[in-house]
Formats: structure tokens, sequence, C-alpha cells
């Protein structure tokens, strides 16, 4: 769940992407797990959905691997649009990846980008497989 101010517009990166509507300051918690919102889904499951869909949670969804099973989480607001960087400005924190925090101070108006090969078991796939 996103704990800042947002927005989507085009990407320079990538499509659509999310963009910051309010300043951001260094080490600010910008997104954080929350169940009510975010979905955490089974990935035994996956291939069971349609195919719209499953394309769709390859896209949208980023997979997570603990010691017992395989999951994807869907972020449930504008996250879901976060492309991907080499130099992102927002870093993977917390046990888990649980929440991402600003690695440096973000404006209003700048696009949020992440690290997929930080947290995210499919960003191969993701970054070699643009759709």
């Amino acid at each position: 769940m996103l704990l800042v101010k947002s927005f989507l517009k085009f990407s320079e990166i990538h499509g659509v992407g999310c963009f910051a509507a309010e300043d951001i300051t260094a080490g600010q918690v910008v997104w954080k797990f929350d169940p009510v919102l975010d979905v955490e889904l089974d990935a035994d499951k996956i291939d069971s959905y349609p195919p719209a869909v499953v394309s769709f949670l390859q896209m949208y969804a980023y997979g997570q691997q603990t010691e017992t099973k395989k999951t994807f989480i869907l972020c449930g607001d504008h996250a879901r649009h976060m492309n991907h960087s080499d130099n992102p400005n927002l870093i993977e924190a917390g046990d888990g990846n649980a929440f991402n925090i600003a690695g440096r101070d973000i404006k209003s108006g700048e696009e949020l980008t992440c690290d997929y090969n930080s947290f995210d078991t499919d960003a191969s796939f993701k970054l070699h497989h643009k759709q």
C-alpha cells in the first residue's frame, strides 16, 4: 500500500508509471505490504486461472519465495505500476522486503522506481519480456 500521494501517467521508462504527488524525504516509508489492500496469491494456483488473468499477474504481480512456498503479491493501488530502474529512488527494507523507503529525496512529479531484482523472483522474466 502506498503511503504517499501518487498518480499515474506515461513513463519514459515503460508504458505507465507511478509518480509522486508530493515531495518525499530520504528514509521515508513509501510503500508497505497491507493484506487489506494488497493481495497475496499462492503460486501453485496461478496456472488454474484463465490465460488473460495469468498474463495480467505476470505483468503486475511480483514473486516472493519463502522456505516453504512461492507466492505472488498484487499491489492494490498505483504501486503495481512502479517501473524498474538499475538506479532506483526507492529501496527495499525490512524483513522479507516488507516495505520500501525513499533512498534519496524525491520531488513531487518524479517517477517512483524500484529495482525488481531486489525483491521479485520473476524479475528476469519481466525485464526481458516487456508487454
